[in-house]
């Protein structure tokens, strides 16, 4: 792996054959600003990769890992949750919640 934009752009070396993969993650900082993809984004990959190498061989290390991921992802998606009160762009007391547990209601994807 090489950083090519620290926090922004990866090359990120290929294992069979020659190359790289870059990986660019959106820049909003002021100057410096180019789009690119989330880590959220990365990390829906990777659980989707780590499911497809399961299903090639199974090893129940790969649970541990992809409950770790869903976690990683869980942690991202409540610090924009967080920012998103702070700044007055949710009232998390306004979010329709389940009948059944009281809790935000999420749509149920399996």
């Amino acid at each position: 792996m090489k950083i090519v934009e620290i926090g922004h752009i990866y090359e990120l070396d290929h294992i069979d054959g020659v190359g790289h993969e870059r990986l660019m993650f959106v820049n909003r900082e002021k100057g410096s600003e180019h789009p690119g993809t989330q880590t959220q984004e990365v990390l829906r990959a990777l659980i989707d990769r780590t499911q497809h190498c399961d299903r090639c061989l199974r090893w129940e290390g790969n649970d541990r890992i992809i409950y770790h991921l869903r976690m990683a992802l869980v942690l991202h998606e409540e610090r924009a949750l967080e920012r998103k009160v702070e700044k007055g762009k949710l009232r998390p007391e306004l979010v329709e919640t389940s009948g059944e547990d009281g809790h935000f209601l999420l749509e149920h994807h399996l």
